[in-house]
């Protein structure tokens, strides 16, 4: 790289509209991952920085292979597992899954921005856990219905429920104490689905656009506090949890998803040894395994006609030569937080390592480079 895009600043005019000869070049270095470093230096503000800046790699101090770690992200292989295969340390590994998270949600944004929906919508949870069964969450999708392409995923910290012996409930007791929990999250949570629903309408070529989840009181509540907001916009309908799981059933594009997560995402497996420490790294696995769903994965294993090799991205709308695109540069040229399309709230908590661990007081690590 000669000609740097622009300046890595997030503080510099330079950042979002670099014009003319803004930067200088001050020399080059070597390192172990590479034989030559170009270093620049902003005329505006004054910041050195070099090329790998601007590549995913940047502060480290060894490559290791995104592809690889994508590729036993989604066969449900566990933090550990990757840390023997790759020779690192756990910390290294959970590092570069973060990197991947940041590519996958910024690639996710760019995509999606200005496509055109031309199907119904369907939302519903699905329940986990983060370090221990007292502490259980529910994660809310959203996906389309005939195509099954994944929007968003929203996160809702619950509390233990079901029949417990006199121990469990001393202990579920003594927990909810000193947990913090916001009352109504399942209702808050739903109420941002609705709100991404509501964006997407704008581009929907059906009107009103159709949102099919199941009998939940509190999915009831929130489309009848935003009433004014809906009316005309969205058709709510509901569907009994009840019903047979089967490709006739309107909640099958959700109920497909959870199966898959269950299988593929090892933090989703029950009543195993893997399960998530950490919500946050839990959530950026997450995203990792949405978009491989959604721009790598098949939307037919065996497709035929018109279905053979297209994904769930391509059969929604979205062209695949923009795809092709961002799957060539996601393991490479970094991305940066200022200069993405507009990233749903959930997905700039997310980035920006918000959505705490419960019963950690102490807020995640936030490396400074995440925000630029």
């Amino acid at each position: 790289m000669n000609h740097p895009p622009f300046c890595p600043n997030p503080y510099c005019p330079n950042h979002f509209q670099a014009a003319g000869p803004w930067f200088i070049k001050t020399g080059s270095y070597h390192s172990k991952t590479a034989p030559r470093i170009q270093k620049f230096k902003c005329k505006t503000c004054g910041l050195s920085f070099s090329t790998r800046t601007f590549s995913i790699d940047y502060w480290t101090h060894r490559h290791i292979c995104y592809h690889t770690i994508l590729s036993h992200l989604i066969t449900s292989s566990g933090i550990r597992d990757l840390s023997r295969i790759l020779h690192a340390s756990c910390s290294t590994v959970t590092d570069r899954i973060r990197r991947l998270a940041h590519q996958c949600l910024a690639a996710s944004a760019s995509l999606t921005c200005d496509m055109e929906i031309a199907e119904d919508l369907v939302a519903d949870g699905f329940e986990s856990f983060v370090c221990s069964q007292y502490l259980p969450n529910n994660i809310h999708i959203l996906a389309g219905k005939e195509s099954q392409f994944w929007f968003l995923s929203d996160y809702a910290q619950l509390t233990r429920k079901g029949r417990m012996t006199d121990y469990q409930k001393r202990k579920n007791k003594l927990i909810k104490e000193h947990l913090k929990l916001y009352k109504g999250s399942v209702y808050h949570s739903f109420q941002r689905m609705v709100e991404k629903t509501l964006e997407l309408q704008k581009h929907s070529k059906k009107k009103p656009l159709s949102l099919y989840t199941d009998e939940h009181k509190q999915y009831q509540q929130v489309m009848k506090a935003m009433g004014t907001a809906v009316s005309g916009r969205i058709e709510h309908c509901l569907v009994s949890s009840r019903r047979i799981r089967d490709l006739r059933n309107p909640l099958f594009s959700v109920n497909y998803l959870d199966r898959e997560i269950r299988k593929d995402n090892s933090d989703h497996v029950r009543q195993t040894v893997q399960f998530a420490r950490n919500t946050g790294n839990m959530m950026e696995r997450l995203e990792v395994y949405r978009f491989y769903h959604n721009f790598m994965k098949p939307y037919r294993i065996r497709g035929k006609g018109d279905e053979r090799g297209l994904t769930h991205g391509q059969v929604a709308g979205i062209d695949g030569e923009k795809v092709a695109w961002q799957l060539r540069s996601l393991c490479t040229k970094r991305r940066f937080f200022l200069r993405n399309q507009p990233m749903s709230p959930s997905s700039r908590e997310l980035w920006l390592k918000g959505v705490q661990t419960a019963l950690r007081w102490k807020a995640d690590y936030l490396p400074s480079y995440a925000w630029a």
